[in-house]
């Protein structure tokens, strides 16, 4: 209406403030904010950059005549205002604790008027009582030197004349939008096309495409190739270089405007660990490992003479390097180091070699990752907040900054060349819990018990088999622990420690149950009672405790360990203690046998099922088989159960193998992907109910134009 003034709508990242009314919205949609977090968070806005002191926010929200426990109060508002923007003290997106003097807001915020009735504005700065007595004669000599000011930058701007060009808006819509999931876009060189793998929704396997920007079908350049697969273009857009996943590993090459594919060589480009294709057309770069023992390291392979080049040596108590990715210039190589399943960092290395330069500490998970424009900076996914989500790093080191108009559940980023492009899949392959029964005549049949759109992982029953317990991210953040009966009613949450927590496997009793949590830098052995409660920590130390086990009386807990050389299986008392090492040959995920004579174990790689005596002696693998993963397997009385992978894909089976005959029989068949290196496979005591991991497919690829 007229004479009415324009009240402000505060935007940073995906969330504006609307001051007038007093609401916060992400996305559009309203986030529950009140009272004093909401007061802090406009001064922290009004002031984005700068340090805002305890002591401003005092004056500001509680008067000099208000009693109250000021450092407490200002603690809990400016913890709920993080728990409301889904930040973190640790790794701050948003609000930056500066010890024992205040915050500094570190997102850009930018600031949009509308109309609104007059007054509803508030001020910029709200100054103490002391300030307002200032005299009327300074003021006006304030004034004055203020439209100085002004004049002078008028006049050097009308002699510059230089324009200032707004940036374009950055615009996100869908590039793929077919049912399944299409994942790690590419772009041509051009930065016209998007080479990307997909797996229908019930697609066995996955197929090669490549897909016009603004075009309508996508054309499929090769078939059968695994949704593991990563495509590479050549510097001159000729060709696509990808990993052949199913039916036997390797590096391929095949046109990009179609034709016969011909294989380079049987090394990398398989199992989503990377490939990335040289600006000079001479090299590609791959994860692999030259045996079962040795660990992943990135290598470079010549395409002209199919010589090849170890590039990393991962310390012993790594489990490798994955996903390497050239620099623009082709001088660098960025990859991600995983010091545990589910933890990796970012790390640099020279082309020519040498010692690479860690870039990020999060201890968490990082996906895939790529190279910015500017050749300075890498764009990484990552889960550092719980969700994963895209961020940006200097290739140099320093501070991490969210691309927030990616949004929650985003990977496999992609810049064009130009830099004006950003593609990235959104959503995600989770993994169900799906329930089979085992003795019934004919084709089992199988259903979902307890399984939620944001997946869980990692079922086991209880010793009465009334129960099972697993690990979830259905809360919002990261894995927690939760129960459920065992006809899928009854959730109940059990963990809320926001940090990566899982494994969890019940005691002989069904009084406690042990699990592995990221509570501090490293992965520990914790055991809790199985209705909840405080968590008792039973390892320590500046190494990686994981997957643990209960022995059949209770007493020890088993668990992996790359405290020395490599991953191996140690013991310690369930009443804590020192631990012992059991195995001397490596060794990752242990059952003990039901006669407590024997402990059968996995190890990192699943090629098998090994045993070594209880009380010490020679290891030897009783299952030569290949195991859907290190912890796809179940001991009962009789025998072994196991998910066995079957062939191309992640497909597989449900297996037995008796201890009394020897012999392996087909029990069922599984209909959907397995979900890969995650531990989801439980057998009901009784031998009559299985629970295996399923995979939800639902990822499209999304494109930002003007991307900054």
């Amino acid at each position: 209406m007229p004479g009415s003034e324009p009240h402000r709508i505060l935007r940073f990242g995906v969330f504006e403030v609307d001051v007038q009314s007093a609401e916060l919205r992400r996305n559009g949609v309203k986030v529950k904010l009140q009272g004093q977090p909401f007061e802090i968070l406009i001064t922290l806005l009004e002031r984005p950059g700068e340090l805002v002191t305890r002591e401003d926010l005092r004056i500001k929200l509680w008067p000099a005549d208000t009693f109250v426990d000021f450092e407490h109060s200002l603690n809990a508002a400016v913890k709920r205002l993080r728990e409301s923007l889904g930040d973190s003290a640790e790794n701050p997106v948003f609000i930056e604790t500066i010890p024992r003097r205040g915050y500094r807001f570190l997102h850009p915020v930018r600031s949009d008027r509308n109309n609104s009735p007059p007054n509803s504005r508030r001020p910029l700065l709200t100054l103490p009582p002391c300030s307002r007595a200032i005299s009327v004669s300074m003021l006006a000599g304030f004034a004055a030197l203020i439209l100085i000011i002004y004049f002078a930058q008028r006049l050097w701007s009308i002699r510059s004349a230089r324009p200032i060009v707004a940036l374009p808006l950055m615009k996100v819509a869908p590039f793929t939008t077919s049912p399944g999931a299409e994942m790690r876009p590419r772009f041509s060189p051009d930065g016209r096309q998007i080479a990307f793998i997909a797996e229908g929704e019930n697609a066995a396997t996955a197929d090669l495409y490549v897909k016009l920007i603004g075009g309508e079908n996508p054309l499929k350049l090769a078939e059968g190739v695994g949704i593991e697969s990563v495509p590479a273009w050549s510097p001159d857009g000729r060709y696509i270089a990808f990993g052949r996943c199913a039916g036997g590993c390797g590096t391929s090459i095949v046109p990009a405007l179609g034709g016969a594919e011909r294989k380079v060589t049987d090394e990398g480009g398989c199992g989503g660990l990377g490939l990335s294709w040289s600006s000079d057309g001479k090299l590609l770069t791959f994860a692999h490992k030259l045996s079962s023992n040795d660990l992943w390291s990135i290598f470079l392979f010549d395409i002209d003479t199919h010589e090849h080049k170890k590039l990393t040596f991962p310390p012993a108590h790594t489990i490798g390097d994955h996903i390497p990715a050239f620099s623009l210039d082709g001088r660098y190589i960025a990859f991600r180091r995983v010091s545990s399943p589910g933890i990796t960092d970012i790390y640099v290395v020279p082309v020519q070699g040498g010692e690479p330069h860690r870039i990020t500490f999060d201890n968490t998970f990082v996906g895939d990752l790529t190279w910015g424009p500017d050749n300075k900076s890498i764009i990484f996914s990552s889960s550092r907040l719980g969700t994963a989500g895209l961020w940006r790093v200097p290739a140099a080191g320093g501070r991490i900054e969210p691309i927030a108009i990616a949004g929650p559940r985003a990977g496999s980023p992609a810049v064009s060349p130009q830099g004006n492009r950003l593609a990235y899949a959104s959503g995600d392959l989770h993994g169900e819990i799906w329930q089979m029964e085992l003795n019934k005549p004919g084709k089992p049949r199988a259903r979902a018990p307890f399984s939620s759109s944001w997946g869980e992982d990692g079922p086991h029953f209880s010793p009465d088999g009334k129960k099972i317990v697993y690990y979830s991210s259905r809360s919002g953040t990261y894995f927690e622990l939760w129960t459920v009966n065992s006809d899928g009613s009854n959730p109940v949450q059990l963990t809320s420690f926001s940090v990566l927590s899982g494994t969890p496997r019940w005691s002989p009793d069904g009084r406690y149950i042990v699990f592995d949590s990221r509570r501090g830098t490293r992965s520990q052995i914790f055991v809790m009672a199985g209705d909840g409660g405080p968590a008792r920590q039973v390892t320590s130390g500046d190494f990686e405790n994981s997957v643990p086990n209960w022995s059949r009386d209770g007493e020890w807990i088993y668990f992996g360990s790359n405290r020395n050389d490599g991953w191996q299986l140690w013991k310690v008392s369930s009443a804590g203690g020192d631990p012992i090492r059991v195995t001397k040959n490596h060794g990752f995920f242990a059952i003990e046998s039901p006669d407590s004579k024997h402990i059968y174990y996995a190890k990192e790689d699943p090629d098998g099922i090994w045993q070594i005596p209880t009380k010490g002696g020679a290891e030897e693998r009783i299952l030569n088989v290949q195991l859907a993963s290190w912890g796809d397997w179940a001991v009962l009385d009789k025998g072994i159960y196991f998910l066995n992978r079957e062939g191309p894909g992640r497909r597989a089976t449900i297996r037995f193998y008796s201890f009394a005959s020897h012999k392996i029989s087909v029990l069922a068949k599984v209909d959907k992907a397995i979900p890969p290196e995650m531990p989801d496979f439980d057998v009901s005591p009784d031998g009559k109910i299985a629970l295996y991991g399923q995979v939800a497919k639902s990822v499209d690829i999304m494109l930002v134009e003007n991307f900054q």
